[in-house]
């Protein structure tokens, strides 16, 4: 399974995710759950594109080691400010960004699953 494989299968989660959430904000009469989770959502896949550029540059090109630290230090960076901004604005639910930070692990466990380890094709 490779990076776009990935993407691709983590769409179907956030999709899935969007729906429960809708009806636990329909259940609450609040829309923030599912603006939190977009939010993290889009933070996740930003913070895993910078994964794949790190791994790259490891595997690759041999960066140094300040600039893989420093790109460590921005994706950490990156997870605080979901949070911050998550619990600052009555916009954005705290459970909602935490369960958009999830949703490529857990497409990556899922197609493990489903594919018991094996090598996808396609």
């Amino acid at each position: 399974m490779n990076e776009i494989t990935v993407l691709k299968k983590s769409i179907y989660v956030f999709l899935i995710g969007c729906l429960i959430l809708a009806i636990v904000g329909v259940i609450f009469h609040d829309i923030s759950y599912i603006f939190g989770f977009v939010l993290g959502y889009i933070i996740n896949v930003i913070v895993f594109l910078l994964i794949i550029k790190m791994s790259e540059g490891i595997l690759k090109f041999s960066m140094s080691t300040a600039i893989i630290a420093f790109m460590f230090i921005v994706k950490l960076a990156l997870y605080a400010f979901g949070f911050y901004v998550a619990v600052k604005t009555p916009w954005f639910h705290l459970l909602g960004v935490f369960l958009g930070y999830m949703c490529t692990k857990i497409s990556i466990y899922l197609e493990g699953y489903i594919h018991k380890g094996g090598e996808v094709d396609g």
